[in-house]
């Protein structure tokens, strides 16, 4: 009977060991950057993405109901009025840090924390109305067409509300 022997496998040596660890140390940098520039949007300062851009200017469902050329025709006009829209939404995170801090404060002061909501919602109001007159700019620039297939989105988006 013949008998066959079984070489037993040689394990994996140190170096190639080395070698796949490197690669995912490389693997999950190269992930890392591009995850973070996504998130973090780009190394300007910009917006996010279109959407936050039209949740930052109050456009709500408006804004989701642009075409894509429209959205980044807004972000474009973002671009050039970037420090100051910065600016804003600075402020805005910094009045919201006073609100909580008025909040905790012992005893409450209502009319202090009353007049920073008054700051917010006069910085959002400003938020709003750059993005409302960046949006009728745009529309006021489109072809009857293009305006009448926004509004049939807009209209198509309001009615999947109204269901619910």
């Amino acid at each position: 009977m013949d008998e066959t022997t079984e070489t037993p496998r040689k394990r994996p040596g140190r170096g190639l060991k080395i070698a796949l660890g490197l690669s995912l140390a490389l693997n999950l940098l190269v992930l890392g950057a591009v995850g973070g520039a996504v998130l973090n949007g780009g190394p300007d300062g910009r917006l996010h993405d279109r959407m936050d851009l039209a949740r930052t200017l109050g456009l709500g469902p408006v804004g989701a109901a642009l075409d894509g050329a429209d959205r980044d025709a807004l972000m474009d006009r973002a671009r050039q009025d970037r420090d100051d829209l910065r600016a804003r939404r600075e402020g805005l995170l910094a009045d919201t840090l006073a609100f909580a801090e008025a909040v905790r404060s012992d005893p409450f002061d209502r009319s202090a924390a009353a007049a920073l909501l008054e700051d917010q919602r006069a910085r959002v109001n400003g938020l709003q109305q750059w993005g409302h007159e960046a949006l009728l700019d745009r529309l006021d620039r489109m072809p009857w067409e293009a305006r009448a297939a926004f509004a049939d989105r807009l209209t198509s988006a309001l009615s999947r509300h109204q269901h619910r």
